[in-house]
């Protein structure tokens, strides 16, 4: 008796483990995150007046969810007198796209020759992905014509644009249900057979 539910408990282990194994092999395997600047508007070389916003779209790839943050700079010095902005923006796990803006304003010109965008996990320091946007922006003093805005910009403004995710691939969801409806089956079969020749040995007995 004590043999049967010793093996019992074998193939049960068993078929645990193998469904660990297979749903391990079908999960996808993480990567590093992955940040990429998509659009920006008005283009990278354009001056801007006090508040005149400059939107960048990008695109997001992690496992994880992670905030981003984007910072000015002119020639390697970081930029926040006057600074208003967007950012940061929290994105989900998965493939994500985002829209964030910043601006300056006061009484004297601010100049920007480039703008870092960078994720971390939330309330943690440490940078996991970093990409670099060169521009020559310059926001002055004085009032700039108002231009219209790109379509992506109004989209995002009316929250249809702003982030698009994508779930685990399909295909690796249907190989782990199926290899859940194996083991258990397995497992069911296993115990039953066990049940049998126990029950054999006893007649036999």
């Amino acid at each position: 008796m004590r043999f049967c539910v010793h093996r019992l408990l074998l193939f049960r282990l068993t078929a645990v483990a193998t469904v660990c194994v297979l749903a391990g092999a079908c999960a996808p395997v993480a990567d590093a995150p992955r940040l990429r600047v998509e659009a920006t508007d008005p283009g990278a070389d354009a001056m801007l007046g006090p508040q005149q916003r400059f939107h960048i779209r990008f695109s997001l790839a992690s496992s994880v969810p992670l905030v981003v943050t984007l910072d000015p700079y002119f020639q390697r010095e970081p930029l926040s007198a006057n600074l208003g902005t967007s950012a940061p923006v929290t994105l989900p796990a998965g493939g994500a796209t985002a829209v964030a803006h910043l601006f300056f304003w006061g009484d004297h010109a601010t100049r920007v020759d480039e703008i870092r965008l960078v994720a971390r996990v939330p309330k943690k320091p440490e940078i996991v992905a970093e990409t670099v946007l060169p521009v020559k922006l310059a926001w002055v003093a004085r009032e700039m014509p108002a231009r219209e805005p790109a379509a992506w910009v109004a989209a995002a403004r009316s929250g249809n644009g702003d982030t698009a995710m994508n779930a685990l691939d399909e295909r690796s969801q249907w190989l782990v249900f199926g290899a859940v409806i194996i083991a258990v089956a397995l497992s069911g079969f296993t115990s039953r057979w066990l049940r049998r020749r126990w029950h054999a040995r006893k007649r036999d007995g």
